[in-house]
């Protein structure tokens, strides 16, 4: 079940559940952003941190999970509701989480 969280002229923010997943993405296509599509997907115990430009999805980092930090990273997913929450949930498991191990 994919559904939308938030919309504006330029953004969109979109929530899909199902298939023992959980995938929150930001689609950009307004006149002044990067017209690309950055997502965060966890499937199991493994989140993939990805970008789509021009129809094609590139995997920026993936990483294997225990189940507690799984769970969190489930969790956190299902309770974004704006950009600022996406773009936080992005960057720290891009960044920040590996210099925290």
């Amino acid at each position: 079940m994919s559904k939308v969280i938030k919309k504006t002229k330029s953004r969109e923010l979109t929530l899909t559940v199902g298939g023992g997943g959980v995938e929150a993405a930001e689609r950009r296509f307004g006149k002044h952003l990067e017209k690309a599509t950055y997502g965060v997907t966890l499937r199991g115990s493994t989140v993939e941190l990805w970008k789509e430009e021009g129809g094609r999805r590139t995997a920026v980092r993936t990483e294997r999970l225990s189940d507690g930090e799984a769970e969190q990273v489930r969790d956190a997913a299902l309770r974004v509701k704006n950009f600022t929450q996406f773009a936080t949930l992005f960057f720290y498991l891009l960044h920040l989480r590996k210099k925290l191990i």
